[in-house]
């Protein structure tokens, strides 16, 4: 009896070459919060910030803070925002963050004085434009992602389903296609077993593997028969 007889068993009919699927494209969301595109940064900074948005000296008697109850005078001097324009006391205005020529947050702008309010508004401002490169970066490493696999994995050998039930080992003649051959290339005795080492020619370097047999597992093959 052949020995090959003994070890095969259910074999799938055939199998398949699959084309990448376009289910498998991972979706990026390119939509983000409208806040962080509210605030646009200029490109190139020509100048210090302007001061046409300054509030005129003669309509600000006391701190433009709220609940601040100091008043301008001899002692208390007035200080200007260079982002919104009002008028603080000292107290409330020793910030210091960097806006362009229009008075807008930028990160190689002029370093200005701002009151407490506006530097607030700078660490959001921060904030937000750190999310949005990340979110930018996120994206930029997702289509990388894509377009390395697509370049990796052209094709993929799949199974079919439902030739495939009940299979639970694969023989010598379970591929069938026109760019993969299996052959039988040598057997070998090892220990009592006989070894079937087959090769599968792809376009990638040759996959080996094989398949063992012992006849007689639990009888070792250098046993010698004596009486008692």
């Amino acid at each position: 009896m052949d020995i090959y007889s003994l070890t095969k068993k259910k074999r799938p009919s055939q199998l398949t070459i699959a084309q990448p699927s376009s289910q498998t494209d991972i979706s990026v969301d390119n939509t983000t919060p409208t806040k962080l595109m509210s605030d646009p940064i200029s490109e190139e900074v020509t100048g210090p910030p302007t001061r046409d948005h300054w509030k005129p000296d003669s309509e600000a008697n006391s701190c433009g803070y709220l609940g601040c109850p100091t008043y301008f005078g001899l002692f208390d001097r007035r200080h200007h925002c260079r982002k919104c324009g009002d008028i603080f006391c000292s107290a409330h205005c020793s910030n210091y963050f960097r806006l362009d020529q229009d008075a807008r947050f930028h990160l190689q702008g002029i370093l200005s004085r701002g009151c407490n309010t506006c530097a607030e508004e700078y660490k959001q401002w921060q904030e937000e434009l750190r999310q949005r490169r990340n979110i930018r970066k996120s994206q930029d490493n997702m289509n990388a992602n894509k377009a390395n696999l697509k370049k990796r994995h052209p094709g993929i050998m799949t199974q079919q389903p439902q030739a495939m039930e009940g299979i639970t080992e694969l023989g010598r003649d379970d591929v069938v296609s026109k760019n993969i051959t299996i052959n039988n290339k040598s057997t070998k005795k090892e220990h009592g077993k006989v070894m079937f080492f087959y090769f599968i020619y792809c376009s990638n370097p040759p996959l080996y593997f094989f398949i063992a047999f012992n006849p007689i597992p639990s009888v070792p093959a250098d046993w010698q028969w004596s009486t008692f």
